[in-house]
């Protein structure tokens, strides 16, 4: 499912960087890499030559990977999500930068975009130094701590097969809700809940060393980003729901967990 992966990079990326995500890829089941750099208008390097990228090809080439070598122009994110289709690429990978984290704990304008506009899933690399293939002292991917955090409808489950391919340690399925108005209904929800949460348990457990699963009253963006500090989760897997014109199509809780997050972050549109 991770086959092919696109990756947008910048006048002045090193190659050395390019080759600990080729790894990473790699140990996700990537084969083929499509290097994508965007040209804005009225930029100092629009339309200059571009044979630096060869570079961070061959550095990708040295590791098995089948790479290819595309460009773009204009408003960045919509280039890369329109390439993205076109290569037919699996997923997008993004590599958040730690001083955004540090600086204003939001990413990057092109990176929000972006995770708004795509419509394939997007995985951002965040500052969790716990990703396979990051060189020394690497974990492997059996190590991974996955935190699933689920609304439990048919947008929510669409990441379960994306989760298969994750596989590792542990898989926490997390499902946030409001409170029924009275006893009785509360504790129907609460069972029903409960019932779905042991669903979706046995269907990832072929996947993962251990699976868990809870529910909890209260903010969905709150709580998801309170149990991803708990459990340390390595990666947090979320859907990601369109919303009516003039709303914000990725919607606020998604958007809140995604700029405050430490974990990485795999959404599937």
């Amino acid at each position: 499912m991770f086959e092919k992966t696109l990756i947008p990079v910048a006048y002045g990326e090193k190659p050395e960087e390019l080759k600990k995500i080729g790894n990473i890829l790699k140990s996700f089941g990537s084969r083929s890499i499509c290097l994508f750099h965007v040209s804005e208008a009225g930029s100092l390097f629009r339309g200059s030559d571009i044979s630096w990228m060869e570079a961070h090809k061959d550095v990708l080439e040295e590791l098995d990977l089948t790479v290819e070598i595309r460009t773009g122009s204009d408003h960045i994110a919509s280039a890369i999500a329109e390439a993205a289709l076109q290569e037919g690429a699996d997923e997008i990978y993004l590599k958040a930068k730690r001083h955004w984290q540090i600086r204003t704990m939001l990413l990057g304008s092109v990176s929000r975009d972006l995770l708004r506009l795509s419509d394939i899933p997007v995985f951002v690399h965040k500052i969790r130094p716990r990703l396979p293939g990051e060189g020394e002292g690497r974990i492997s991917r059996e190590d991974l701590i996955i935190l699933y955090a689920t609304d439990l409808d048919e947008i929510s489950n669409r990441p379960i097969p994306y989760l298969m391919d994750f596989q590792g340690a542990w898989c926490h399925i997390l499902h946030v809700r409001d409170r029924r108005a009275d006893p009785h209904s509360e504790e129907r929800q609460k069972k029903k809940i409960d019932e779905l949460l042991l669903g979706a348990s046995e269907e990832l457990a072929p996947y993962f060393g251990r699976v868990s699963s809870e529910q909890r009253l209260g903010d969905p963006a709150g709580e998801v980003l309170h149990v991803s500090e708990q459990i340390k989760a390595d990666v947090i897997v979320l859907g990601r729901k369109r919303r009516g014109f003039l709303a914000a199509p990725m919607g606020e809780t998604a958007e809140r967990i995604v700029t405050r997050t430490k974990a990485s972050i795999f959404l599937v549109p």
